[in-house]
């Protein structure tokens, strides 16, 4: 039975598709993905946003380029960008940290815009030490932030040295 299995998989040339029958995100065409990230559906694009990161975690490292453009390309659509910022929280790299960062710099605090910093501060708050620790600064020294939030930024940094 498992030798008739393997040779239906082989016949539909579907290389994503494992031995198990379980989807390989690492062998995955990532083209309908990235269609679907640019839909108007939201379902569609939370979605990709999702598979994406499983993309990434499963060691396609374009995927996260990808998530870097989609944060530019939705720069006016803070939903969305709120989606991909929990995204980025998954790919702990400079990059997405130096992003992160730049969000932060590029928003005007406001109750309006507390739930998308909180979403940001809570994807940087797993990175490593070395990609966060001058972001975190140079927000504690930012005069436009109130001592309420630099009280967060503080926390955050204080938890990820103590990690380190």
């Amino acid at each position: 039975m498992k030798d008739k299995k393997e040779d239906i998989l082989k016949k539909l040339k579907v290389p994503w598709l494992t031995k198990d029958g379980f989807v390989d995100l690492a062998k995955f065409p990532i083209d309908s993905i990235l269609k679907k990230a640019i839909s108007e559906k939201e379902q569609d694009f939370r979605s990709s946003c999702r598979t994406l990161v499983s993309m990434y975690v499963s060691g396609r490292t374009e995927a996260a380029i990808f998530l870097y453009g989609l944060l530019v390309y939705n720069e006016d659509d803070i939903f969305r960008k709120e989606a991909i910022v929990e995204a980025l929280g998954h790919v702990e790299t400079k990059e997405s940290a130096n992003l992160l960062f730049r969000e932060l710099q590029h928003i005007v605090s406001s109750n309006s815009t507390r739930s998308y910093i909180n979403t940001i501060l809570r994807s940087l708050k797993y990175f490593p030490l070395e990609y966060v620790k001058e972001g975190f600064e140079e927000l504690l020294n930012d005069k436009k932030w109130s001592y309420r939030m630099k009280k967060k930024f503080r926390d955050i940094l204080e938890k990820i040295e103590y990690r380190y």
